[in-house]
């Protein structure tokens, strides 16, 4: 018996999309596409200038999940957008680098964004607490604030399919008051 192995890859792929939906008739085609759960922290440039290190920790429930955040410097053209974070850390003591992609140069006169992503794989949609902490080059803290703020489903391909991780973003100022957005 023989079996032709070389079409049913791309046909098992298209299965799955065109089974999802049909944009023919009215509905939307979902794919595979995910969002990690996490929370997203933006940092004003002249704060995390004198950043060396930076933990988020998030609590809910008693128990308490601290991360380490990676902040650098993107401009307002790159996208940073929570589903395609800057920098991810998959345990409480991993430190991954900044993503591979080099930064661009801005070319506009608005201040560069500086974002930090921090994976929480099982952040819930209700309302957590989130401490951020910053260190200068000397380990002294530059900032030591907290935030309630309930994390939301993301929908990669739309409200029609099937939500993404829950994300929680937040803003931090020059001055370094802390919100949620």
């Amino acid at each position: 018996m023989r079996h032709n192995v070389g079409w049913a890859v791309p046909l098992a792929a298209l299965a799955l999309l065109t089974g999802c939906g049909d944009s023919a008739g009215g509905t939307h085609p979902c794919t595979l596409i995910g969002t990690p759960a996490g929370i997203r922290v933006e940092v004003h440039p002249e704060l995390a200038n004198s950043v060396a290190e930076a933990t988020l920790t998030a609590c809910w429930d008693g128990t308490c999940r601290k991360r380490a955040l990676q902040l650098r410097e993107i401009s307002p053209e790159e996208p940073a957008t929570p589903g395609n974070p800057v920098m991810t850390t998959e345990s409480a003591t991993a430190i991954e680098g900044p993503a591979a992609r080099t930064p661009q140069t801005p070319q506009t006169s608005e201040p560069p964004i500086w974002p930090g992503f921090a994976a929480v794989r099982d952040l819930p949609k209700k309302p957590i607490r989130v401490t951020l902490v910053f260190k200068n080059q000397r380990g002294d803290t530059v900032l030591d604030r907290q935030i309630s703020t309930t994390p939301k489903p993301t929908y990669p391909n739309g409200r029609n399919c099937s939500p993404g991780g829950h994300q929680a973003r937040l803003t931090v100022t020059e001055e370094g008051s802390l919100s949620s957005r």
